[in-house]
């Protein structure tokens, strides 16, 4: 028995279904006016095998660049829209609370919130005092292991000095015990 199947007039830029994506605010698909053609499908199916594959690394971060590049460009806009509008706080139900504020305003209040806080460990200082004590902390080690490093050579003289006493003690101490112990 021979099945033959002949296929005419597809092409990768033939469309197979009307793009769809999910609206929030309807609580359902809706079609975004995109088409999903052939190529596309194609390339979803290119993208997901080379991302598996271990085979061609080269491959894989190219095509991982440009899948980025893709969703920069696809969600880009819609950042730019939500960072240029307003927002309205709500509470932990989801109820509106207070006026409406840009998205600047709010990261801005939520900062000086956070510098004010003060630290939940052991209650030493603000987050923005533990966070500066820390930064000066590595800066002091840095300091020190530098300082430590010129002296590099006293050091090991040093411990040098300090392992020769120690070993020749230790000779002097087994030489004067008698044989037998």
């Amino acid at each position: 028995m021979d099945i033959n199947v002949t296929v005419s007039d597809i092409t990768l830029e033939s469309v197979v279904t009307k793009s769809m994506s999910w609206d929030a605010d309807e609580g359902e698909m809706v079609e975004t006016g995109d088409h999903v053609r052939v190529g596309d499908l194609v390339a979803a199916e290119i993208v997901k095998k080379a991302v598996a594959d271990d085979r061609y690394p080269r491959l894989k971060e190219q095509v991982l660049e440009v899948r980025k590049e893709v969703i920069r460009e696809k969600v880009g806009p819609m950042v730019d829209e939500a960072l240029a509008g307003t927002v309205r706080r709500t509470n932990e139900w989801g109820e509106a609370k207070g006026p409406e504020v840009t998205f600047r305003e709010m990261v801005v209040s939520e900062v000086k919130s956070a510098i004010g806080q003060r630290h939940n460990q052991h209650n030493r200082g603000t987050v923005l005092e533990v966070a500066v004590r820390a930064e000066v902390q590595k800066h002091v080690d840095v300091a020190v292991a530098e300082e430590v490093a010129k002296l590099s050579d006293l050091v090991r003289e040093e411990v040098a000095k300090g392992m020769s006493e120690t070993a020749v003690a230790a000779i002097l101490a087994s030489a004067m015990k008698p044989a037998n112990s």
